[in-house]
């Protein structure tokens, strides 16, 4: 049940873009700690299928992607034969000219071999950085597409996403069209977010603080209805925030391939909830902080991971 939050609207404070991400998952699925995959790819790394794709990264050439899943209504169709994290990292590591170029390869099923309608349903946030005349860093290009969609744009009040108008938005596991309770409660902080930087001068720090603080933002623990695992799957569109929780019965990766590795606590895929925060800020001169926190490590199972903060700072090369 993951989310991914976002916005443009502190271009005019230095801030092209800003953007959250909650990775929701079983605490043993295995997971690459986010750093550089190459000279130019930034991102964690899924270990479980052999693809070992990204749900969230961002190159130096100024692409960024950021995918969360459509709830299916069978394991099949949400496994698909070929992994989501690959629709990610394809982008990310496309030599198209331009996003939309991709957009329209990905669609027809001829992007670097990569046929999104293979994959369980998604929708991914994509976009491209320029510097305009006076080298400033902004966002070219901004798109939300999906395999459940028929491979359109998704509009939203009959809007396209536009970054030239500052908006902020979310997606989690419904369409971008359709947001879940938990996708407008975050928009909401994250707007909160966005008037305290127009108002007060912020360093990066302080803003990725304030980011990690929205993606702790809990609303089910002190649920009394929380506490009955029959209320937990619609609760889980309430919450920003996944608090770790025991399945009912035995829950396996369904969608997760072996790598060679023996998971000694292969069990824990039992328990689920908020296992990755990501911040992103990108400032106007074209720094990027990329900072992710690992709540719980796939090898520690249900202990809070220690030294679990990964912070990253480099520059794009536009």
């Amino acid at each position: 049940m993951c989310i991914l939050l976002w916005t443009t609207a502190c271009a005019n404070k230095g801030y092209p873009l800003i953007l959250l991400s909650n990775r929701d998952e079983f605490l043993q699925r295995p997971t690459q700690t986010a750093g550089p995959w190459d000279k130019d790819t930034y991102g964690g790394r899924d270990l479980a299928r052999p693809e070992n794709g990204t749900w969230l990264g961002i190159t130096r050439r100024g692409r960024f992607a950021g995918l969360t899943n459509i709830r299916e209504a069978t394991s099949i169709a949400a496994v698909g034969t070929a992994s989501r994290g690959a629709v990610v990292s394809s982008f990310l590591t496309s030599s198209d000219s331009t996003c939309q170029s991709w957009i329209g390869l990905g669609t027809q099923g001829s992007s670097a071999g990569l046929d999104i309608d293979q994959v369980g349903g998604f929708s991914m946030l994509c976009g491209q950085f320029f510097r305009d005349q006076q080298n400033r860093v902004q966002i070219d290009s901004l798109r939300v597409i999906s395999n459940r969609a028929e491979g359109q744009i998704h509009e939203r009040k009959h809007e396209i996403i536009d970054p030239t108008k500052p908006g902020t938005y979310g997606l989690s596991n419904s369409a971008f069209t359709n947001p879940w309770p938990k996708v407008v409660n975050g928009e909401t902080l994250l707007n909160e977010l966005v008037e305290n930087i127009q108002h007060d001068r912020l360093t990066d720090r302080e803003i990725a603080q304030k980011g990690f603080e929205i993606l702790t933002s809990d609303s089910v623990s002190e649920d009394e209805a929380w506490k009955d695992m029959r209320n937990r799957l619609d609760l889980l569109k309430q919450s920003v925030f996944i608090p770790m929780f025991e399945t009912q019965s035995f829950v396996g990766p369904s969608d997760a391939t072996t790598t060679g590795q023996d998971h000694a606590l292969s069990g824990l895929y039992n328990f689920y909830g908020t296992q990755k925060q990501t911040v992103i800020i990108v400032h106007e001169s074209g720094a990027v902080r990329y900072v992710e926190k690992t709540l719980y490590d796939w090898l520690q199972g249900t202990t809070h991971a220690a030294n679990n903060t990964v912070d990253i700072i480099f520059d794009l090369d536009l």
